[in-house]
């Protein structure tokens, strides 16, 4: 009777052992698929909005298999800057910086910010931010068209005492109970300006390694 229960307790032992082990690998399968599918519609975001940033008919390369990396303190980022660079028949046209700021009111808020050869903004748009909903999120171009006002602009234009919100005596709107949101913003893409301006044939000069394409 004993041997008879212990055979039956081993026997589920067994089964449960198993079932776990058959969980772990269900689990191992869904995970390793969504986090594929994770990869693929971030890279399909990423892309996208490369291309709203750089004009279209304007290059010929492909953007998301294109990027250096700048070192950590270049931008005082720990994993190092990217900068995807767009090229027409091999020549520079525009790099975009893959940058973040932690300066916004809920943290870091990451950006890309496109500089044409000549020095002037093709575009910026937010990659990822945390501020809040209905005030720091205007920043978002789905919410408003707030971040399509550096088109075009340089360091000469406006002038680098205009480079700020208008709170602080610069060009740029503030938000209405929002004004540490912008003002990070345009900080940062002043930052990446004052850099590319010294540096931007550096870019396209193999000086900085290649980012490996994934």
């Amino acid at each position: 009777m004993a041997k008879k229960l212990l055979s039956e307790v081993g026997l589920s032992g067994l089964l449960l052992a198993a079932f776990a082990l058959l969980g772990v690998l269900v689990l191992a399968i869904i995970y390793d698929q969504t986090e594929d599918r994770i990869k693929e519609n971030q890279r399909q975001a990423l892309l996208k909005q490369l291309t709203e940033i750089v004009e279209e008919g304007s290059y010929d390369n492909a953007l998301d298999q294109s990027a250096v990396l700048l070192p950590a303190d270049v931008f005082a980022m720990k994993d190092g800057t990217k900068v995807y660079l767009a090229r027409k028949q091999n020549q520079a046209v525009t790099a975009i910086f893959l940058v973040t700021t932690m300066k916004g009111y809920a943290g870091a808020i990451d950006l890309l910010v496109g500089i044409n050869k000549d020095q002037t903004i093709s575009g910026v748009r937010v990659v990822q931010h945390k501020e809040t909903p209905g005030l720091g999120d205007k920043i978002e171009i789905e919410k408003t068209n707030w971040i399509t006002s550096f088109n075009g602009k340089s360091l000469s234009q406006p002038s680098q005492a205009h480079w700020a919100v208008k709170k602080d005596g610069g060009e740029f709107d503030q938000f209405t109970g929002a004004t540490i949101t912008p003002r990070a913003v345009v900080g940062m893409v002043k930052k990446v300006l004052d850099w590319s301006q010294i540096h931007f044939d550096e870019l396209f000069a193999g000086k900085f390694k290649k980012v490996p394409v994934e």
